[in-house]
C-alpha cells in the first residue's frame, strides 16, 4: 500500500463509498486488508466504492452467505467475511492462503475472527460508528 492514506469520517452512504474510490488509489497488487469493526459500521460499503475506483462497474455484495466473493477489477480483488464462519480449520480446508499472493488484493471483513491466519503484512482497517449516518474510518498503525 501506498502511504499517505490515514482515514476520515464520513457523514453518509455517498461519502462511504467516495472514500473508498479514494482509498483505491493508495492500494498495490499484493496488498491484504484486514476489515474490522461493528455491525453496519460501513464496512462493505467502502469496499463497493474500493471496487469502484479499481474500475469495477458491476453489483458489490456482502459475501457474508457465499464466504469469498472474487472481483476481476484493475487488479483481482478477493472480498472475504467472516463474520458467519470463524472456524479457523475450516478457512485452512477452503485454501484461504491460496488467496493471498501477489496477484490479488484481498479484503477480509471481520479480520479480528482469523487474526492468527492473516499474513504479517496485512493493512488493519477500523470502521466505528460515530452518530447515526457518521462512521469513523481509520488505517491503524503498523
Amino acid at each position: 500500500m501506498k502511504s499517505g492514506w490515514t482515514g476520515a469520517i464520513t457523514t453518509d452512504v455517498e461519502e462511504t463509498i467516495k472514500l473508498g474510490e479514494q482509498f483505491a488509489d493508495f492500494i498495490e497488487k499484493g496488498d491484504v486488508f484486514g476489515f474490522e469493526g461493528e455491525l453496519a459500521s460501513g464496512k462493505t460499503t467502502f469496499i463497493k466504492g474500493i471496487l469502484k475506483g479499481l474500475n469495477f462497474n458491476k453489483s458489490v455484495t456482502s459475501p457474508t452467505f457465499t464466504l469469498v466473493n472474487e472481483y476481476d477489477a484493475k487488479f483481482p480483488v478477493i472480498h472475504i467475511d467472516c463474520y458467519r464462519e470463524d472456524e479457523l480449520e475450516r478457512w485452512i480446508k477452503l485454501g484461504l492462503n491460496d488467496y493471498f499472493s501477489d496477484e490479488n488484493i484481498v479484503i477480509i471483513e471481520w479480520a479480528d475472527k482469523m487474526q492468527s491466519l492473516m499474513p504479517d503484512n496485512t493493512f488493519h482497517v477500523h470502521f466505528s460508528h460515530k452518530s447515526v449516518n457518521s462512521r469513523e474510518i481509520i488505517l491503524a498503525a503498523t
